[in-house]
Formats: structure tokens, C-alpha cells, sequence
């Protein structure tokens, strides 16, 4: 416990390194569910800012901010005799990780939570009985999904020359995402899924970038 209590107190006697840093990527999102939901994820994208905060030699946490636009291709039939769904679901995210981040020069591995909000997106696509439109999709997410929904974190990462580096990093959500709310009530709505237990999964590449210290 003494040297416990020592090594807490170094730290903290220490006046730590922090560096603003800037990361643009793209991302792509799939749907954990245990329903008769098949996705196809497409590509989105992500822009943030996030601020290393050097603890010691190796050690850092990272706060980070960043808006995320997630993109995934949807399709079901509940019996053969339902009409057939397939619409694209576009989701934006406000994502704020906090990680702890070890350096192995020049890599680095980094994991933590994730806590987001959706901001916003929208479900559109159609109803379908054979090769005949017998219905619109045409929904805002904010309706059928929660806004809030957090998860984990793990990563992997490079430095890279003129403060540049490479990150690949997955996301685990731990919440479900299906609002509970009754059948849809309009011929446009997103399928209902209040009965569904849906989980976001994201995997993300990102360029960073890290502003020089003065």
C-alpha cells in the first residue's frame, strides 16, 4: 500500500504532457440482432478532435470527441407470404470515448468506454411483393432508435512522421438500440422492431493527426 500510495503521488506531482490532436476516417457499422434482420454495412465517415494527456513514459489517457455518419443496408421478411423490406438506414453520432492509451514506440494500444448520442438519420427505402412497390420507407431514426447508446472500445494504432499516425479501432455497443414503442402507424415507417434486441458494432480507420506542443 506505501508504494501504492508513493506511485500515485509521483504522478500526480508530475506535471503532465498533453497534445490536441485532429482524426478523420471512415467507418463501417453492422447490426448485431437476434431477429430476422440481414445488414450490409457501407461506408461512413468520422471527424474529431481528441486530447492526449501524457501520465507517464508510456501511459496516457485520451479523451476525444467526434461526430460519426454510419451507414448499413437492411432487409427482411418476417413469413414468405410478408412483403419483402429492404431500406438504408443513416445514422449520425456524436461519440465521446475516453481511452487509456500504452505506447510501444511506434505503435500504441489503447482501450476504453464510449458513451453516444444521435443526433440524427433517417430509415428510407420500400415494401416489396415480388418485383412490385407496394409500400415507402421513409422515417427519422430518432423515432425508432434511442438516442443514447455506449459501449467499449479497443484499438490499435501507428505514429507515423510529421506528427501523422494510423488508427484502427472497433466498437462494441452494450445498450440496445430499438426504442420500445408500438407498431408503426404510418405506411412510410421503418419495420417495427420494438420487439428486437439490436446492438451497434463499429469498425473504424482513421487518419490522426497531432498538433506540435509550443
Amino acid at each position: 500500500m506505501k508504494y501504492l500510495l508513493l506511485l500515485g503521488a509521483g504522478l500526480l506531482s508530475r506535471p503532465a504532457q498533453a497534445q490536441l490532436g485532429l482524426r478523420l476516417g471512415g467507418n463501417l457499422l453492422h447490426i448485431a440482432s437476434d431477429d430476422s434482420l440481414a445488414t450490409s454495412s457501407r461506408l461512413g465517415y468520422q471527424v474529431g478532435l481528441f486530447y492526449q494527456v501524457q501520465l507517464t513514459q508510456r501511459f496516457s489517457l485520451v479523451p476525444e470527441v467526434q461526430f460519426s455518419g454510419e451507414r448499413v443496408q437492411v432487409s427482411s421478411a418476417e413469413a414468405a407470404a410478408s412483403p419483402q423490406t429492404a431500406y438504408q438506414l443513416r445514422f449520425s453520432y456524436l461519440n465521446v470515448p475516453v481511452l487509456a492509451r500504452v505506447e510501444l514506440a511506434p505503435l500504441y494500444v489503447e482501450a476504453g468506454p464510449q458513451v453516444s448520442w444521435l443526433v440524427g438519420g433517417r430509415g428510407e427505402g420500400a415494401y416489396t411483393a415480388g418485383s412490385n412497390v407496394v409500400g415507402r420507407i421513409d422515417q427519422a431514426l430518432t423515432e425508432r432508435y434511442r438516442r443514447f447508446d455506449a459501449g467499449l472500445c479497443v484499438g490499435v494504432g501507428v505514429k507515423l512522421p510529421a506528427n501523422l499516425g494510423l488508427n484502427l479501432r472497433l466498437y462494441q455497443g452494450l445498450v440496445n438500440m430499438v426504442r420500445q414503442v408500438g407498431p408503426p402507424y404510418s405506411v412510410e415507417a421503418i419495420p417495427y422492431v420494438g420487439r428486437s434486441n439490436q446492438r451497434r458494432q463499429t469498425l473504424q480507420v482513421a487518419l490522426t493527426y497531432q498538433l506540435p506542443n509550443k
